[in-house]
């Protein structure tokens, strides 16, 4: 989108529309909205200045301010205001960027797909996945598919927040995601896809020694997480911590969190030389806890999270499906019917 022709296009760009989408809306009539006008928005934003846009697209400064001025005659609004700085967009041409943006990554996304499919075909998938995924069934799984298929599977680690973004911006495929029962769902544009593979019950990660761990050895009952509210805390990714903070404050205190690690072996370090306690999920115990530690459940219905797969609601290659159908499979070891 952001390759005009020539000059003489990009010139007449605003009344030489080969594509025109019709939008309807309470408070003007039907008009005819060029999506390279959304783009065009979404770089103004972003880019602040007409002048930062024109350098980067090639088109001409007063090509784009007219473009603009005639959308805000056909719309009878506002869209782009002048400050100090430059430029800064509108309410309604905020909400005219956030769709610029998402056709931008789309159209950007289709270059790369072409391009990927001319090297390889259809069969390269880049999947993104956290940590306690990656180290738990995920690499078991993309040996098998390698063995059984000519599907090649990169992997990246990468926390949900940054996995469902890297997904949006056309940096990857596929992804699994994990999602906390006690914060709101993940927000990502509407073609995405996320279909649950199971639940991960969460654990209070503890001394064996501890007191609150004694105390399980001898009833077997999950842990009520108020029994731990006098300990300091290690808290993992920002998403974990959030989820932290919730349950803690749910089961009637504060946490006092002390470290910050999303690496799973420095937070057993961490709770093993008596630095602080902390939440873990079940499925990141499978890849070996200390035995001078103990791994509780908590006694919380929302002591849990729910692994996903997210996909590009039109990103149909039997590839895809494929890894999604592995995965899944292999991760019903793993988790907890939902």
């Amino acid at each position: 989108m952001n390759t005009p022709a020539d000059s003489n296009t990009r010139e007449n760009a605003n009344t030489n529309t080969d594509i025109s989408i019709t939008a309807n809306a309470t408070g003007f009539s039907t008009k005819t909205l060029n999506p390279q006008i959304l783009v065009t928005l979404w770089n103004v934003e972003r880019l602040g200045s007409f002048s930062a846009v024109a350098r980067e697209t090639g088109w001409s400064q007063p090509a784009i301010s007219q473009q603009i001025r005639k959308v805000e005659r056909e719309l009878d609004a506002k869209l782009v205001q002048r400050t100090s700085h430059g430029v800064e967009l509108t309410p309604i041409g905020r909400i005219l960027a956030r769709h610029g943006q998402l056709i931008d990554n789309r159209v950007t996304q289709a270059v790369k797909d072409v391009e990927e499919y001319q090297r390889n075909g259809s069969t390269h998938i880049r999947l993104v996945a956290p940590p306690s995924v990656c180290s738990s069934f995920v690499a078991r799984v993309l040996v098998h598919i390698s063995k059984t298929s000519d599907i090649r599977v990169s992997l990246m680690q990468m926390e949900p927040p940054e996995a469902m973004e890297a997904l949006e911006q056309g940096l990857a495929d596929c992804a699994i995601i994990f999602q906390y029962n006690s914060l709101p769902a993940l927000a990502g544009p509407d073609d995405l896809e996320v279909a649950p593979f199971g639940v991960d019950p969460l654990m209070l990660l503890i001394g064996a020694n501890n007191a609150i761990a004694r105390q399980y050895e001898s009833s077997h009952l999950p842990v009520q997480l108020v029994s731990a509210r006098g300990e300091q805390w290690i808290a993992g990714c920002e998403t974990c911590q959030a989820n932290l903070v919730s349950l803690a404050r749910a089961a009637g205190f504060t946490p006092e969190i002390t470290h910050s690690t999303d690496d799973f072996w420095a937070t057993q370090n961490l709770v093993e030389v008596g630095m602080g306690v902390s939440i873990i999920s079940r499925l990141a115990t499978t890849a070996g806890i200390q035995p001078d530690l103990a791994a509780l459940p908590i006694a919380d219905n929302n002591a849990f999270r729910t692994v996903c797969f997210v996909t590009r609601k039109a990103d149909d290659r039997p590839a895809v499906t494929r890894v999604k159908d592995e995965i899944e499979r292999a991760s019903h070891q793993y988790l907890e019917n939902i």
